[in-house]
């Protein structure tokens, strides 16, 4: 295996899709055979120590009064890294401006490179003529293309690459939960305090802001109660979406079906999941192109043996499997969203065996040593 830099403007301890994705990757890579450049960062002694791999903590980008390339200083990095590790290839987490380096080591120095993809990512390297262009012709020169979802390999294909397709690889997302088992007596107390004792449950964990859909659940829930009386809606996140989800509620009458919960700690989350009957999140895409590029949550929560029920539209579709893992619906239509709710509320068994099912294919699939064995491959 050839010894490879990552180039990367988002890494731990900062938080963040493309920083979770790519350290967790890092982590399962040969430390002799991966090194990172990463944005220095004062708070980062503590995380770099823990890994097995060397990373170079640098300062990035030029200073305000030099406007261009501000990415000058993530060449000269490269550069010098490159020559000190002996680097074979490069990989960067963002097209646009990472990329821009990895393309000149490419034609200066003939050091082949990987791009990652996320859709956001693609809706970046399409606002202007000069980024498209950049971006097209970083990709063109590329060895290899990873996307986190073919959601995102469709996008990319369309707007910016339509010849790239035999040279992208999907390396999914993992969930970054693992199950927790917690004892009935907890669990028992935990239903009491919050009077679940004899509901039927239903979970969304996500942000407040409209992708997520939690407005369009609550809307469903004067139908949902017609059939399954004894339902309640529990809210976990928070976000700007918040006053106005709590009005609509008080508006509906809701306030008996829906809980909010917004200072939920990650360590509190499994009894959320051990006490809900089915995960619901029917993400929708928004007019600003805002949409859900895969959904790790609906993982996390068959992970603990729930079905999940997702919007019809991203990459949502390819966490969950309609009628294997849960079931997928239109997010804009909450009559649709109330019959796959009733349908799970009221036939335990199948919801079970969507639970188990699911359960079994992230066990089986969405691990990140699983993963890394694909980015071994392509390196």
């Amino acid at each position: 295996m050839k010894k490879s830099l990552l180039i990367t403007i988002d890494y731990p301890p900062t938080t963040g899709g493309v920083a979770n994705y790519w350290s967790n990757l890092a982590a399962n890579m040969p430390a002799e055979s991966f090194c990172v450049l990463a944005p220095d960062d004062e708070n980062s002694v503590r995380f770099d120590k823990r890994q097995d791999y060397l990373i170079y903590r640098r300062c990035l980008f030029t200073c305000k009064k030099w406007r261009w390339p501000k990415w000058l200083p993530i060449f000269m990095h490269t550069k010098n890294i490159i020559k000190r590790e002996n680097i074979e290839k490069i990989v960067v987490t963002h097209i646009l401006p990472v990329g821009t380096v990895a393309l000149l080591m490419k034609l200066l120095y003939k050091i082949p490179y990987v791009v990652s993809m996320h859709g956001l990512d693609v809706s970046y390297a399409t606002v202007s003529l000069r980024k498209r262009l950049l971006s097209k012709l970083i990709l063109r020169f590329s060895d290899t293309i990873i996307v986190n979802s073919n959601y995102t390999k469709n996008l990319m294909l369309k707007n910016l690459c339509d010849k790239c397709e035999s040279k992208t690889k999907i390396i999914y997302p993992c969930p970054n939960v693992s199950y927790q088992e917690l004892a009935d007596q907890d669990l028992n107390l935990f239903k009491k305090d919050n009077k679940l004792e004899d509901k039927k449950v239903l979970l969304t964990v996500a942000r407040l802001v409209r992708r997520k859909g939690q407005d369009m659940v609550i809307k469903s829930l004067a139908k949902i109660k017609e059939s399954i009386p004894n339902v309640v809606y529990l809210i976990v996140g928070r976000g700007k979406e918040d006053v106005r989800l709590k009005k609509m509620v008080d508006e509906l009458g809701l306030r008996e079906q829906v809980m909010f919960f917004d200072d939920i700690k990650n360590k509190e989350l499994p009894f959320f999941y051990h006490v809900t009957d089915a995960f619901i999140m029917p993400s929708r895409k928004l007019d600003d192109g805002d949409i859900e590029g895969f959904g790790i949550v609906y993982l996390e929560a068959n992970l603990y043996t729930l079905p999940a029920i997702a919007g019809n539209v991203g990459g949502a579709p390819e966490a969950v499997i309609h009628n294997q893992t849960g079931l997928v619906v239109d997010p804009e239509d909450e009559n649709n969203i109330a019959k796959a709710v009733i349908e799970l509320l009221s036939d335990k068994e199948k919801s079970n065996w969507f639970g188990q099912k699911g359960k079994e294919r992230v066990s089986e699939e969405f691990c990140w040593d699983k993963q890394a064995d694909k980015l071994k491959e392509l390196l």
